[in-house]
């Protein structure tokens, strides 16, 4: 694929979050989370997951693009999440963030109120990822009040919990565990500190118990009868990523694999067109979301992209490499565009890799219908298949630049 279709690619949806989806004074309170095509609303959540995904990708834009045009609105993302924080000592929640804040300052939800750990894990990665790219001592310390959150609550059996009304009961799920772990390892290499290093491999003890001989995840549905709407791809297309990271900080043959597992098992879920598909007809049963012509895009192909990346890092398999490139062709050619002005540039949540069209829900056991054909994310969805795209013009610059 040619340099310039994914630099295209990203830069469409960049527009489409910079016009349709911040918060007033360039993203001052973040950026929101989605739209509701069907709901005729952009949901007025501003999750710091999200944020935290979409200022990693302008950080990243910057080095690859060479372009600072979004620093301003990058530098208010990071304010709004030392802002979002929970940054009082006496809390019991100290170094937490919340779901989410209405409209990025109101705090009397009783949903946002809940901590999550997957969300947590993610943020905790991008704080790091963009210290490392751009070192900030704001973001560092962030880092290290959140690390040292959720190591103080981690069980025993190596999983994140504490039974205090917040912090949410889906401890078992892989999702819940498979990202804490990475960004603790990751906390471990930047920070020096040994702690983070323990926690994140007993967190990695537990989370490889969940893998299966055929190299996919045991699910959340399966383990806990919750996530209904998250797909096989999901759970083992993010293990992919999780196994990766381990394997480049550890070098433990017991990582290199499970990723060897996992990784075999997301190519062989790639239709020919480049989609990561949901499951295939063996996994019915391991999710509702499980039609298996569909391609999920909130929980599967941004992370997907960047698994497949961090795969082909990991063990020099070129084979990964190929289908990141597939996968990114794949959404270029998808995006949104032509279908309306407020999320021209997208992605919508769910497309029927056989009809080539968008299609499918994620309302199974959900009413919000966290993703699907008529949800539209910012964060998840956007946030991962961008950051996948200039992950690959990196590497192909530098390759450029070497050769």
């Amino acid at each position: 694929m040619q340099q310039s279709t994914l630099l295209t690619s990203v830069e469409k949806c960049l527009t489409w979050l910079e016009t349709q989806m911040l918060t007033f004074d360039n993203g001052y309170n973040g950026v929101y989370e989605r739209i509701r095509i069907d709901e005729n609303i952009r949901v007025n959540w501003v999750r710091p997951d999200c944020n935290t995904e979409i200022a990693r990708v302008l950080t990243l834009y910057k080095d690859v693009a060479g372009e600072d045009r979004y620093e301003a609105l990058n530098e208010n993302i990071k304010n709004w999440l030392t802002r979002a924080q929970d940054n009082d000592e006496l809390s019991a929640w100290y170094g937490a963030f919340p779901f989410y804040l209405i409209d990025g300052y109101d705090t009397q939800s009783r949903s946002g109120y809940y901590v999550y750990q997957n969300d947590n894990g993610r943020v905790l990665l991008g704080l790091l990822h963009m210290h490392e790219r751009a070192p900030d001592e704001r973001l560092l310390r962030s880092a290290a009040k959140l690390a040292d959150y959720w190591v103080s609550i981690q069980r025993p059996e190596g999983y994140f919990y504490r039974n205090d009304g917040k912090t949410q009961p889906y401890y078992l799920g892989p999702d819940f565990v498979g990202w804490m772990a990475a960004a603790l390892l990751k906390c471990a290499k930047v920070t020096g500190n040994e702690t983070y290093r323990a926690s994140a491999l007993k967190a990695y003890d537990y989370y490889l118990s969940l893998q299966l001989e055929d190299g996919r995840m045991r699910t959340s549905y399966e383990l806990m009868k919750t996530e209904d709407w998250r797909p096989v791809s999901s759970e083992t297309s993010k293990a992919v990523y999780a196994f990766s990271v381990a394997y480049q900080e550890t070098g433990d043959p017991k990582f290199a694999a499970a990723l060897e597992k996992a990784g075999r098992y997301v190519l062989r879920l790639q239709h020919p067109d480049g989609g990561i598909l949901n499951n295939d007809a063996q996994t019915k049963d391991a999710a509702l979301q499980n039609n298996e012509q569909l391609c999920d895009l909130v929980y599967t192909q941004g992370f997907a992209l960047m698994a497949l990346y961090e795969a082909w890092k990991a063990s020099g398999d070129r084979a990964y490499w190929e289908a990141a490139e597939r996968l990114a062709e794949f959404l270029a050619a998808i995006q949104c565009s032509g279908e309306s002005p407020l999320w021209d540039g997208a992605w919508r949540g769910s497309y029927n890799a056989v009809t080539r069209q968008w299609d499918g829900r994620a309302n199974q056991n959900n009413h919000i219908d966290e993703g699907g054909m008529y949800s539209v994310y910012t964060g998840w969805c956007a946030s991962t298949i961008m950051y996948g795209m200039l992950l690959l013009l990196e590497e192909r610059k530098r390759s450029a630049e070497g050769n």
